[in-house]
C-alpha cells in the first residue's frame, strides 16, 4: 500500500464568505490521500471546496478536526483566484524567487506563451487566462511533489487549457484537485472522488462529473444575468 501523504480527521469550518446568506461550509470531513494519488473534490458551488483546500495548506484554520500532512511533501498550490501572484510585480519578478537568471526565466516563459516584452508587464494588468499562466508557470518551478489545484481550467482560453492539460498530463506526484471540467479530470486519471458538502467518498464517475459541470454552469449563468 502506498505512504499516506495526508490525512483529514473530523474537519469543520463554517465562515461568511462576504454576505449573511453565503456560506462556505466544511463540516465533518474526514479522508486519506495515498502517495502518487489523484483525488477529486466535487460539489455545488458554495458547498465548500475552496475552503477545504485552504485549510489543508494552512491559509484557513479549522474550528474542529485535524490535518496531517507527511513531512515528505513539499506542496505546491494553484488558486483559483490566484491570489498568491504579486500584482505589483512584473511576470518576470513572480517568478525570480526560484534562482533562474534572467535569460532562464524567459525562455521558461515562452513555454506558456509569454514572449518578447509582454514579460514586463504587471500581473495586476493581466487577463485571466494571462494570470492563470504565470501560476503555472510559478507552480511548474516549484517541484512540489503534492499539487493542490482550484479550478485550474476555470474561465480560462482553450490555449491556456491546452498548456494546463499538458503541464499535468505526465504529472507522477500526488494531486487533489477541485475542477468539474470533465475532459480535464477525466485525463488526469482521478480514481476517487470527495464529494462536498457530504464528505462521501466515491469512485470516479464521468457521469457525476458531467451532472455537477452542468449545475454549475447553470449557476454561474445565474448570477450573471
Amino acid at each position: 500500500m502506498n505512504e499516506v501523504i495526508l490525512s483529514v480527521r473530523n474537519l469543520s469550518k463554517v465562515f461568511n464568505a462576504g454576505k449573511p446568506d453565503e456560506l462556505a461550509a466544511v463540516d465533518n470531513v474526514s479522508f486519506d490521500l495515498a502517495s502518487g494519488e489523484c483525488l477529486g473534490i466535487i460539489g455545488e458551488s458554495g458547498s465548500g471546496k475552496s475552503t477545504l483546500l485552504k485549510l489543508i495548506v494552512g491559509i484557513l484554520k479549522p474550528l474542529v478536526g485535524e490535518i496531517l500532512v507527511n513531512q515528505k511533501c513539499e506542496i505546491g498550490y494553484y488558486a483559483q483566484e490566484h491570489e498568491l501572484l504579486n500584482n505589483d510585480k512584473t511576470i518576470l519578478e513572480n517568478i525570480s524567487e526560484f534562482g533562474l537568471s534572467k535569460n532562464e526565466m524567459r525562455n521558461f516563459l515562452g513555454n506558456f506563451l509569454f514572449s518578447g516584452d509582454e514579460v514586463f508587464k504587471k500581473v495586476g494588468v493581466l487577463s485571466p487566462g494571462e494570470r492563470s499562466r504565470v501560476a503555472l508557470a510559478k507552480l511548474a518551478l516549484t517541484g512540489a511533489n503534492f499539487l493542490i489545484l482550484d479550478e485550474p481550467t476555470n474561465h480560462l482560453d482553450p490555449q491556456t487549457q491546452e498548456i494546463i492539460a499538458k503541464t499535468f498530463r505526465d504529472y507522477e506526484g500526488t494531486m487533489l484537485v477541485v475542477s468539474h471540467n470533465v475532459e480535464f479530470v477525466d485525463n488526469l486519471g482521478v480514481e476517487r472522488m470527495l464529494m462536498l458538502p457530504s464528505g462521501q467518498i466515491r469512485y470516479y464517475d464521468k457521469k457525476t462529473v458531467m451532472y455537477y459541470q452542468e449545475l454549475n454552469n447553470q449557476s454561474k449563468y445565474k448570477k450573471n444575468s
